[in-house]
């Protein structure tokens, strides 16, 4: 027998049980589905992560000591960076507080306010657009200036330019000195570009304390980090005690590695409970073929008879179960693409799309599964004796 009339004797058999082929294919469509759709968000992830840690800036520390005497250590832990030579650009106390701002009869609720140093956009990865930024003096002599973020700027200011314009922010009249440019295609409210910057020294002006304890230190490149980490490490375990304080110190690169050691982990266990679908379809797919066998006993023994081979009747029923199987793993794909897609909009806000290698090999490895699974169908079909057969009703 030909392999083509062996093709069109495999499509023949499964159109003329429609039903039972797609219910034997839901296995394997749910285990492909499940496979592309969790690899794509697991991608959709890592790629939001990355992101972040790119708005965020790279070589970046952050720097959390609090201690419960309410002692200040902002002053030594600023001059200990500084002197920290070639390892360390800039420094600058990077405590958040929420404020409502104001230009004449336009208002802002809750924009966040950074209380910074002049070394505040290096440290956080912010390019002016317009004006100045944070100066030294600003700190020194308590200047009340601000440079706002560009979400800020449209919201207040629309198309007049705020550079030297006054804002009222939480009550206290600020000079707008300068404009960073957007980090975001699209600023928006709580989003990176609804911020304002203002000397940490005034800090006590706009909310109701001026306790400091976040700080974010900028270091000249990736092997200075780990230098630049392992000194302030040392000196925050002389400066608090731990029985009256705590600290931290970390960089997004790390939150980065550990967030990804977890996606891998989640993704190889998500990855199971998906191949256990696939295997638990190859097992219907084994099922139906053997069903198959029991009811096309007689055709078979009519076949043999006639002087066909059992190679002939492996191949007809491996090319059947091989069919069933590559057919359930195009749809499996495509109704991963659609789940996605629709995921990856609800979750991430991204467009994802699933990768084309692991789509094909997908595709791919459900006709493994279903030509392995029908092996022994096969096989049992092509053992049967011709007389045997000839007598099944």
């Amino acid at each position: 027998m030909k392999l083509g009339q062996a093709f069109k004797m495999a499509f023949k058999s499964i159109l003329g049980n429609k039903a039972r082929t797609v219910l034997t294919m839901l296995g394997i469509i749910i285990g492909v589905a499940a496979v592309i759709t969790l690899v794509s968000l697991v991608q959709g992830y890592q790629d939001s992560l990355t992101s972040w840690v790119e708005m965020q800036g790279t070589n970046r520390i952050n720097v959390y000591a609090h201690t419960y005497d309410g002692n200040d250590i902002t002053d030594e832990l600023y001059d200990f960076c500084l002197n920290l030579g070639e390892l360390v650009v800039g420094v600058t106390p990077n405590t958040t507080y929420w404020g409502v701002m104001q230009y004449k009869t336009t208002r802002m609720d809750s924009s966040t306010i950074y209380f910074g140093s002049e070394h505040f956009s290096v440290c956080n990865n912010y390019q002016l657009a317009s004006g100045r930024d944070l100066a030294y003096l600003d700190i020194e002599d308590y200047h009340k200036v601000c440079v706002i973020g560009a979400y800020v700027a449209e919201a207040l200011f629309g198309y007049t330019d705020p550079i030297g314009k006054t804002i009222t922010v939480n009550g206290t009249d600020l000079t707008v000195v300068g404009v960073y440019a957007a980090k975001e295609e699209t600023p928006q409210q709580w989003g990176y570009d609804d911020m304002i910057a203002i000397p940490y020294t005034v800090s006590r002006f706009i909310a109701d304390y001026s306790y400091t304890d976040g700080f974010t230190i900028k270091a000249k490149d990736r092997t200075s980090t780990t230098e630049a980490i392992t000194r302030i490490n040392a000196f925050l375990s002389m400066a608090i005690n731990p029985q009256n304080g705590y600290y931290n110190v970390n960089t997004p690169d790390t939150q980065m590695e550990s967030d990804n050691e977890l996606t891998n982990m989640l993704s190889l266990v998500l990855g199971g409970i998906a191949g256990i679908a696939l295997l638990v379809g190859g097992i219907g797919i084994m099922n139906i073929m053997l069903v198959t066998v029991t009811e096309r006993t007689r055709e078979i023994g009519i076949r043999k008879a006639i002087g066909a081979k059992r190679s002939a009747i492996v191949t007809q029923f491996l090319i059947e179960s091989g069919i069933i199987s590559m057919v359930g793993g195009m749809l499996g794909v495509l109704f991963g693409f659609i789940l996605t897609v629709v995921l990856g909009k609800l979750i991430f806000d991204l467009i994802l799309m699933p990768q084309l290698l692991i789509s094909v090999g997908s595709v791919l490895f459900s006709l493994v599964i279903g030509i392995g699974f029908g092996i022994y169908p096969a096989v049992k079909a092509s053992g049967l004796q011709p007389v045997e057969a000839l007598r099944a009703v």
